[in-house]
């Protein structure tokens, strides 16, 4: 391995490193003669010499009206290296010192809550595969069929069928629907429990599911986007709200008898 090479891997950029082993060679050299030697321009070379100078690793003297560059001693290699290390040293002592305060501000930074949001059809996706993934055994959940069916068809290896048919779990699901239109085409899954409610009078345009300490809501008009809360003082608070809709939708179920 070259010298300069060997000289890089100590932390040297390679122009740094070329100018210094041009000054070992030649001993003592002005500006021009290194960047001669380095094939660097005078501009550059300059800047690096300014560097190695403020480094400590040469020195600059005045000889025959020009500034003349010279390593002293190449220990002075090793003596940079020692400085960085106590310098490096008083970092770690003061990182150590800061660990309480940092870890403290870390767990208030962890009960704050999570939210994320989500943009576009495949944004909503990725909703749908964390709700997958939860491994929740109770869901609660409220949409618009018309326009969740309209954004994400029924197909084989859908979402809503693989959270049911994988393992046991327990649904209920307040169905907004579009009184003018014929009821879409979605089969009751096993463990859920529906009820109906005519958008209309309610006229709701999102898709609101919760699941373990979660609550993700997806907007299924105009600008498709999505947020996940994980906040179990602001889910159950959702929740509550949902236990309210999910009684008060007993009254309009005269569709109960309807082909699902």
């Amino acid at each position: 391995m070259s010298l300069v090479k060997q000289l890089v891997n100590l932390g040297l950029n390679e122009k740094e490193a070329k100018i210094y082993v041009a000054l070992l060679e030649l001993g003592e050299a002005t500006a021009q003669q290194l960047s001669v030697k380095s094939e660097l321009n005078r501009a550059t070379t300059y800047v690096v010499l300014e560097n190695l100078t403020k480094r400590g690793l040469i020195m600059s003297l005045f000889k025959k009206k020009k500034t003349h560059f010279a390593i002293e001693n190449p220990e002075s290699f090793l003596n940079f290296f020692e400085a960085e290390k106590q310098r490096l040293e008083r970092k770690i002592d003061l990182a150590k010192g800061l660990m309480e305060e940092l870890q403290n501000l870390g767990k208030l930074t962890t009960e704050r809550t999570k939210v994320k949001f989500f943009e576009g059809k495949q944004g909503l996706a990725l909703i749908h595969k964390d709700v997958l993934k939860s491994k929740a055994k109770n869901y609660d959940n409220i949409f618009n069929i018309n326009l969740a069916l309209e954004l994400f068809p029924l197909k084989p290896d859908d979402h809503r069928q693989k959270i049911f048919n994988k393992k046991k779990v327990n649904c209920r699901s307040i169905v907004v629907y579009n009184p003018k239109e014929p009821m879409p085409r979605f089969p009751v899954l096993q463990g859920e429990e529906r009820k109906y409610l005519p958008a209309d009078k309610f006229p709701f345009y999102a898709d609101m599911v919760f699941y373990k300490n979660k609550a993700a809501m997806i907007s299924l008009k105009d600008n498709l986007m999505g947020v996940v809360i994980d906040n179990e003082v602001i889910v159950n608070g959702l929740k509550f709200l949902f236990e309210l809709a999910w009684q008060g939708a007993e009254k309009y179920q005269s569709l109960k008898n309807c082909k699902k």
